[in-house]
């Protein structure tokens, strides 16, 4: 059943159009996933249907008696505690708690039993309003509460808690929990990840999964769309579409409908180039003039089709070295952190925690709010010196720190001055920026009026200045959109360097780590891969070994003053430069000496040497013409089977259950056809080799 219908919607600010007759439904149990580009009007499109603003064209409807509950990405004022400012949120079950209590107390009170009429009249109140109370599940009502309030990162210390001395983030979360208590028939919700951490994430993925009503939700994260939506609304250049299915499915549909405009825009060009040449070579001829005038007036109705427009223009981000690290870039040991808390105690965030980072390390921090990510990076980059243990840096290694908070913007510069203030010249400055997204007389707004996402592009344009061959980012891709995190993960991907991180978008992580340290209590694990491949390992309850726990963990030998003979050995090459092209350079000439004196061999047996070899070549060839066939075949296969699955993804009638669909199967296929193509070309210059190997040999004999 539809909940809400949005009909040619239609907003300006002054004379722009933020989007314009944009249409779509919301049925029962649908999550939809609004995407698109920073300033393309997503949240607008929130505001609008939350009644924060009035459209400036079309209509919505939310049908029958629906109600709505909004998440706005501003931070809002409380008044109570934490728990009793979330049980506000429903009121209708507290009065009639309080309804009940009262009913009770004055059946308590009585100076004298009541009799008749009274009697039955509060009898009657009080069973009318307990089964009212029931119904609503009021009994459970504080549990659900807690759940939430645990669900999305509160301790339970917390519950009890003034809200005046909530955190901006912690007052969005909890706005967040009123409206899941509430649980009103449709969700509007403007990021809710925004202030989550990786368990909130995904425990609230579960919430909306197992939701009974509706949900249209503004979102950048990629995983969170994945898991969560049924449908995907895109906000594009002021326009809207709906696709059926979660982010894979859109971005399956949305390059097969690209592919499909443009190859519907070649053939129609090349349908109109055609006639407008028989046209042009006809119409001055009596015989052929009225098919001429025929195909005129056909062209004439020809429904253009449009050419597909490029992406929009990404940031131009690369991340350059001033030189390279030697391998060992950070060395931690024994670090510890501890502070003061008001209750007169002291608050450990981690304790002796040890670790060797290498260069080409993608390390990514993972752990609940507040359990000292941030204070971590602060430790290493030097910004704070009160821990215990020891820091200490390679040789050769340049750091370069990304603040969360973006502190090291100058509110009073314009965004151009505060890159020229690291010396840059003012059309390098221009240039750089022009990378950044900021054109024009952007370059003069002042810092302190830029969005967050504009902030970030500006930090990040700071930070490729450091040409550091250590990058340390805190929550990088905070207020980016998915074309932006999608240019960080690329210039990340590209970069030679280190990097240390933390995030909660779990894409990225899954794209760029090599090691996660994991936060468990005050204990930090170290664990070799991305957060995927350590979540499938838990959730399947398999044992394994922290990296830190394994025998071979070289730097807790080293802290215990135990010398691997590796190490010895790396230690004598960092001294000695020339030892290890010394020893190169002898076994090359022995092995060269060898095969000398292999290939000299004894007079008089050159003719059967060489009858021999051409034996042996002429079987290598076989062998390789037979596994390049069967290579054929098997790319054969794999790509009919590929026609398969476009076709399916191809008919809209296929996302009914997107969640049915192949994806898995169609990436693993393109996957092994990369391979097997690549194993072709291999065999095939092998088997040319081998060709070129026997003519060679003919002439020779």
């Amino acid at each position: 059943m539809t909940i809400l219908t949005v009909q040619n919607l239609t907003k300006h600010f002054g004379a722009r159009t933020v989007f314009k007759d944009v249409s779509f439904t919301v049925s029962e149990g649908e999550r939809v996933c609004v995407i698109g580009r920073n300033g393309e009007g997503k949240t607008t499109l929130l505001r609008v249907l939350a009644g924060e603003l009035e459209p400036d064209g079309g209509e919505f409807a939310i049908t029958g008696k629906r109600s709505a509950g909004y998440l706005s990405q501003d931070v809002p004022t409380f008044s109570d505690t934490v728990l009793n400012e979330l049980l506000s949120s429903r009121r209708d079950i507290v009065a009639l708690h309080a309804r009940m209590r009262d009913l009770e107390a004055k059946m308590a009170a009585a100076s004298e039993p009541l009799r008749g009429a009274d009697l039955d009249s509060l009898m009657d109140e009080y069973a009318r309003v307990t089964a009212r109370f029931e119904a609503l599940d009021g009994y459970n009502l504080e549990h659900k509460a807690k759940a939430i309030l645990a669900g999305l990162g509160f301790k339970q210390e917390a519950f009890y808690k003034e809200t005046s001395v909530l955190s901006g983030g912690e007052r969005i979360r909890l706005a967040l929990a009123k409206l899941l208590l509430l649980e009103p028939d449709i969700l509007l919700l403007d990021e809710p990840t925004n202030h989550l951490d990786l368990r909130g994430v995904e425990w609230l993925e579960g919430f909306l999964r197992d939701y009974p009503g509706a949900a249209l939700i503004v979102s950048h994260d990629r995983y969170f769309v994945d898991r969560v939506a049924t449908k995907v609304l895109e906000l594009s250049e002021g326009k809207a579409k709906v696709y059926t299915g979660n982010y894979s499915a859109y971005l399956a549909q949305k390059e097969l409908e690209l592919k499909a405009q443009a190859e519907e825009y070649e053939r129609q060009q090349a349908l109109i180039a055609r006639t407008k040449a028989f046209i042009q070579k006809w119409k001055a001829t009596p015989r052929r003039k009225k098919q001429a005038e025929s195909r005129e007036k056909m062209l004439e109705r020809l429904e253009i089709v449009e050419k597909p427009k490029p992406e929009k223009k990404a940031m131009g981000l690369s991340f350059e070295m001033e030189k390279e690290s030697g391998d060992e870039v950070l060395e931690v040991t024994g670090l510890g952190k501890s502070f003061p808390v008001d209750s007169g105690g002291v608050r450990t965030l981690w304790r002796d925690f040890s670790w060797l980072v290498r260069r080409g390390d993608r390390v990514a921090l993972v752990g609940p709010n507040g359990c000292g990510k941030t204070t971590l990076l602060k430790c290493i980059v030097g910004m704070d010196s009160d821990y215990e243990g020891r820091v200490k840096f390679g040789q050769d290694v340049i750091a370069a720190y990304f603040s969360q908070g973006l502190q090291d913007l100058n509110e009073e510069n314009t965004v151009l001055e505060e890159i020229r203030s690291l010396g840059v010249p003012y059309q390098d400055a221009r240039d750089l920026l022009g990378r950044f997204l900021f054109s024009g007389d952007e370059v003069e707004k002042p810092v302190r009026v830029l969005s967050g996402g504009e902030r970030n592009r500006l930090a990040l344009a700071k930070l490729v200045l450091s040409k550091g061959n250590l990058l340390l980012l805190d929550e990088p891709t905070n207020h980016l959109d998915m074309a932006s995190r999608e240019a960080l993960e690329g210039a990340i991907e590209d970069f030679p360097g280190t990097l240390i991180f933390a995030s909660h978008d779990r894409y990225f992580i899954d794209s760029l780590a090599t090691h996660l340290w994991i936060w468990d209590g005050e204990t930090i694990h170290i664990f070799k891969g991305n957060y995927s491949e350590y979540r499938a390992r838990m959730e399947a309850g398999e044992d394994f070994l922290f990296e830190e726990e394994k025998p071979s963990f070289s730097l807790w030998l080293r802290a215990k003053g135990i010398v691997l003979p590796v190490d010895r050995q790396r230690s004598r090459q960092a001294g000695s430069p020339g030892a290890t092209s010394g020893r190169g350079e002898g076994r090359s000439q022995g092995e060269a000496g060898s095969i000398r004196e292999r290939r000299s061999g004894p007079p008089g047996r050159g003719e059967a040497s060489s009858l021999e070899e051409r034996r042996k070549l002429a079987a290598l060839r076989k062998a390789l013409a037979q596994e390049l066939e069967r290579l054929e075949t098997e790319i054969e296969t794999l790509e009919l089977r590929k026609e398969e699955l476009v076709r399916i993804f191809s008919d809209p009638s296929s996302y009914r259950d997107a969640s049915a669909l192949p994806w898995k199967e169609y990436k693993d296929i393109e996957k092994e056809l990369e391979s097997l193509y690549s194993k072709w070309d291999e065999l095939a210059e092998r088997v040319a080799g081998t060709s070129g190997d026997k003519e060679k040999t003919s002439s020779q004999a």
